[in-house]
């Protein structure tokens, strides 16, 4: 199953059927992993939510500083949650990642659906979008060079429902995930609620489904991005 990032910018015919054959093999694994969790055949690590670390590194603090100055609350949260979620998902499943990469390209993975930038992305993905400009981003303040290549792919990829870890890196599989999971909440069974609701404790969702497919529906691509495909999830349930 091809992995999916438009060039144009809106998704082909062959390209939105892919993407929907994705979701539901995504959902099939989930629910598979759900099962074989319960009944005792797959396990996952524990962990709490001081095991996860955010870089106190230069670019790491210039990225949070962007998206602080062109996002609103509701995005700048998501942006946070998204990372948390991402390196959750890496420690139950035992997974090592570079938790540098991986914050840096959490933070300005939705950086096109900031009001400075959701022009040009009324009618391109936002998600090619932002992989470019966090490609030049990182250049600019002379982030090393192969990791701001994989940074730009890590954020390109982030809306596939599946993404390969052999062949994109742990850190692409693992945001693929927790931006999904903040979404429509797939796969939060891996991570313990005491952990959830810690950081939602901190970067609250308040409103954010109503706001994150309000925003999404601007789009020319909404129909693949659009509410059809957005489940409401309470995490204080």
């Amino acid at each position: 199953m091809n992995i999916i990032i438009p060039k144009n910018g809106i998704l082909s015919k062959s390209q939105t059927r892919t993407f929907k054959r994705m979701l539901i093999t995504a959902k099939i694994q989930e629910n598979l992993n759900k099962l074989f969790k319960k009944i005792g055949i797959k396990t996952y690590k524990d962990f709490n939510l001081e095991n996860i670390r955010v870089p106190d590194s230069k670019i790491s603090k210039m990225a949070v500083e962007l998206v602080m100055d062109e996002s609103n609350e509701m995005l700048f949260n998501h942006c946070f949650r998204s990372f948390y979620w991402s390196a959750g998902f890496s420690l139950s499943e035992g997974l090592q990642i570079d938790e540098e990469l991986l914050f840096v390209s959490s933070i300005l993975h939705d950086i096109g659906l900031t009001d400075n930038h959701k022009h040009v992305c009324s009618s391109q993905c936002f998600a090619s979008y932002g992989g470019a400009f966090a490609e030049d981003f990182l250049i600019e303040n002379e982030f090393d060079a192969k990791r701001t290549k994989l940074a730009q792919n890590i954020i390109a990829l982030h809306l596939n429902p599946i993404v390969d870890k052999g062949i994109h890196g742990n850190e692409a599989y693992c945001l693929s995930k927790g931006v999904i999971m903040d979404v429509i909440g797939a796969n939060s069974f891996q991570l313990d609620n005491d952990f959830l609701q810690s950081v939602i404790k901190q970067y609250h969702r308040t409103h954010f489904i109503d706001e994150i497919t309000r925003t999404m529906e601007e789009f020319n691509h909404k129909k693949i991005q659009g509410r059809k495909f957005f489940i409401i999830w309470d995490l204080t349930n």
